[in-house]
Parts: structure tokens; sequence; C-alpha cells
């Protein structure tokens, strides 16, 4: 038997933002720590060599890094 394709019901979510700068730099700072993580669990999930897995990684750091020094500046 064949599984019953399901439509997603979008849900409404209410977020109450930090509104102080320090709560807001917090949150930024868990939001990054999350989305590292997925992208390192992704990167480990590849179907290449362990070698081609680091050099990957390596790149995302140094692109995100010069992505970060361009934000930066002025």
């Amino acid at each position: 038997m064949r599984g019953i394709a399901r439509k997603s019901v979008p849900i409404n979510v209410i977020v109450h933002y930090p509104k102080t700068i320090e709560g807001q730099r917090e949150l930024a700072e868990r939001v990054a720590g999350v989305h590292a993580d997925m992208v390192n669990q992704h990167i480990k999930k590849l179907n290449c060599p362990s070698d081609q897995k680091v050099l990957l990684l390596d790149a995302v750091i140094k692109s995100a890094s010069i992505e970060k020094a361009g934000e930066q500046t002025p």
C-alpha cells in the first residue's frame, strides 16, 4: 500500500524578539551556532572522502570569515 500524500498546513508562530542590544546579540550568536552545526552535520553526511570534507568545511569557514569582514567595514 502506498503512503497517502499529505499537504502541509501553514503554522502561525508568534516570536517575541529581544528588545535589548545584548539580547539581540545573544540571539544572533545562538542562531549562528545552530546554523554552523547544521552545516557541519550536512558535510559529515556527504558521500566523499574525509579529506574532501575537511577542505569543504575549511572553504565554508573562510567564506564566512570574508563575508563577516565585509560586513564590518563601513
